[in-house]
């Protein structure tokens, strides 16, 4: 069940009340949930972190949210004991190996278990350190995606009335606009924001396979973990579709798709039907990027 409000849905767990993530120190992953949430959601209900000891917040975090556009150097850590179970709808635990806190009160209650990133071993350099906290980073952004694919805030599907709005956002991006009504609208995904569009993604099929296109997100979202949640809800339709894989072009953000499960693949061996289509016949370029990621 979800409530609607401006720019999208929420989950009913979480209308009109807010998200607390939870974790021991509240120095790494919960400070670093509280971020990436604060990003992705904006304004739309609060979100803070806690933890049972707190300490500070650890340098690596401010670092490592630093590099996505986060800065959480303004951040303290905070007791759970300074927070008022009655603002809380949803509490989310992150501790891994630990006693996470507890909060009272009638909340929906996550676990999403997270290994600390932070170490007493003396004899990590900073380079590993640093690759501790940017795993941990990128795995609660991916949980995020998760949950908002599984909740329903964020994408819903494209009208008809989207397809000015997304074929501007998609030039903004710089990628090709021709062809994006061949599949439009129910092929996309949007995301929508109080002003227009924030995010849009297209799934054309051809035969057995489909073609991901058009991931398209405004610059104030970006690396805020949308256009992944784009992405999921776009393989989500292809696993409904019982498509057997996904593929894709692109000449900017190969390594960005691989970081999400796609692999490369040799364009000779496309299926015929996408070689055939608009994107790959006559959009995309010889020197772009085939990637692929196959459905179970």
């Amino acid at each position: 069940m979800a409530t609607e409000v401006a720019g999208g849905y929420l989950p009913f767990a979480m209308s009109g009340r807010g998200v607390l993530f939870l974790c021991v120190a509240n120095s790494a992953r919960s400070q670093m949930a509280e971020g990436l949430a604060r990003q992705l959601f904006g304004d739309r209900f609060p979100v803070a972190s806690a933890g049972s000891a707190p300490s500070r917040v650890n340098p690596f975090s401010v670092e490592v949210m630093r590099e996505v556009g986060v800065d959480v150097s303004a951040h303290r850590s905070k007791s759970v004991e300074e927070i008022d179970a009655a603002t809380v709808g949803t509490v989310i635990t992150l501790c891994a190996g630990e006693v996470c806190p507890v909060l009272l009160g009638r909340a929906r209650r996550l676990h999403w278990p997270i290994a600390d990133p932070a170490s007493k071993d003396t004899s990590l350099s900073d380079d590993e350190l640093r690759a501790r906290f940017r795993a941990a980073r990128d795995l609660i952004q991916a949980k995020l995606a998760q949950w908002v694919a599984e909740g329903g805030l964020g994408p819903e599907p494209a009208s008809e009335g989207d397809l000015d709005a997304a074929r501007a956002l998609v030039a903004s991006a710089g990628l090709p606009t021709i062809g994006v009504e061949d599949a439009f609208p129910r092929g996309y995904s949007v995301v929508r924001g109080g002003n227009g569009l924030l995010g849009v993604a297209g799934l054309e099929v051809h035969g057995d396979v489909g073609l991901l296109r058009s991931v398209a997100v405004v610059p104030s979202k970006q690396r805020s973990g949308l256009g992944r949640c784009l992405v999921e809800d776009r393989l989500a339709a292809a696993r409904e579709a019982t498509l057997g894989a996904v593929y894709l072009l692109t000449t900017t953000a190969a390594a960005w798709f691989r970081k999400l499960g796609f692999e490369d693949t040799p364009r000779q061996d496309l299926p015929e039907a996408l070689r055939r289509s608009t994107e790959f016949a006559a959009v995309g370029p010889s020197s772009a990027t085939c990637l692929v990621e196959r459905l179970a």
